[in-house]
């Protein structure tokens, strides 16, 4: 893991025009996206899916360049993403696997019914070795007993902040379990989208 360089974080009080900063670190589709954004205002669904597919990794609670997870968006369409989600899996093994979600009310993107089990991957945290044969199958049963394989949630997302120079956005992520009326503020996550593909391979998962 290589050492992080001192970050200025831009905290964005109003909207965020793209003429405000000196530097322009995002492509155009996203400098859109955020002439238009005020922080702590929720995304359309439209924007949020801008910003999954200029991204290069979305990292959940980062702290020292490693993340509690992260996403990768493979493919976005007007309808939905798939995408691949990363975490420590336990002390031994971090694990890899595709999911998709289901864009909805022009906000939210939504848990569907989508066994991703399957798609697992694994790698000793010791060395990053891919993991196969009896020991990945004993590790997806594991995983089959303890995780849901099929989650009905939804998500929305509000603007924090963003840092052209180091070229990230903050998100907090709001969860709406079984997709109902009410987020869960307890499970309101911070997420820092990574549009630079080498900060982005950088990254690492805590356990």
């Amino acid at each position: 893991m290589r050492p992080l360089a001192l970050i200025a974080a831009i905290l964005v009080a109003g909207l965020v025009p793209a003429q405000a900063f000196d530097a322009q670190a995002f492509d155009a589709p996203v400098e859109d996206v955020l002439a238009g954004l005020k922080r702590g205002k929720v995304l359309p669904i439209a924007a949020t899916a801008t910003l999954m597919r200029a991204s290069e990794r979305w990292c959940y609670l980062e702290k020292d360049g490693a993340c509690a997870w992260s996403d990768i968006y493979l493919e976005v369409t007007d309808k939905g993403a798939t995408y691949e989600i990363g975490n420590a899996w336990n002390a031994d093994y971090d694990i890899v696997f595709t999911d998709k979600g289901e864009f909805r009310d022009g906000r939210f993107i939504c848990e569907i019914d989508h066994d991703w089990l399957a798609s697992v991957r694994a790698f000793a945290r010791s060395d990053n070795a891919p993991i196969g044969g009896r020991d990945l199958f004993a590790l997806k049963q594991d995983i089959h007993d303890m995780a849901d394989p099929v989650g009905h949630d939804c998500f929305d997302y509000q603007l924090r902040g963003v840092d052209r120079q180091a070229g990230t956005i903050e998100l907090l992520q709001r969860q709406y379990p079984f997709g109902g009326p009410d987020s869960d503020p307890a499970k309101d996550t911070l997420v820092t989208l990574h549009f630079d593909p080498a900060d982005a391979a950088a990254l690492t998962w805590y356990w």
